[in-house]
């Protein structure tokens, strides 16, 4: 959640540069994922058959609560902003698969995206050390004096 929470953040422009590693693009598809998680079968159980409970579950969470979950969306937030944006994610991340951060990458031509061969979730500095220290402290070198 940490890294989809540091995504919204960035609407704020006190940022000089941001990495962020796994996270999730919007709140229904992680919702897809998990149900795909649950029952071994990958998110289209959750796109399909499950989606009903899924809305069902959106729409309590805003009339109980007064959430609404359809506006947790990292990726719509990052399409716009201005803040330099680096994305780590495995490849092999079983937790939240890479499609998310591509699909955040996609929408934003300012944003970089690094897929970690042979990396779990939030595994890129077990699987890849020196790669991972070398981009992320060149990322905030590079953009260290950014809005000064």
């Amino acid at each position: 959640m940490g890294a989809a929470q540091l995504l919204q953040a960035t609407r704020e422009s006190h940022f000089c540069a941001v990495v962020i590693e796994s996270p999730f693009s919007n709140f229904h598809e992680i919702a897809y994922d998990r149900v795909g998680q649950f029952f071994h079968t990958g998110p289209w159980l959750g796109r399909t058959l499950v989606r009903p409970a899924i809305e069902l579950a959106f729409a309590y969470g805003l009339w109980k609560y007064g959430l609404d979950l359809r506006q947790v969306s990292p990726e719509a937030i990052a399409s716009t902003t201005e803040v330099p944006i680096l994305l780590i994610h495995g490849k092999d991340d079983n937790n939240i698969p890479v499609r998310h951060s591509e699909r955040i990458a996609v929408r934003n031509p300012r944003i970089v995206l690094w897929e970690v061969p042979h990396a779990d979730h939030c595994g890129a500095i077990s699987t890849s050390r020196e790669e991972f220290e070398k981009r992320v402290i060149a990322w905030f070198d590079a953009h260290r004096n950014r809005g000064t």
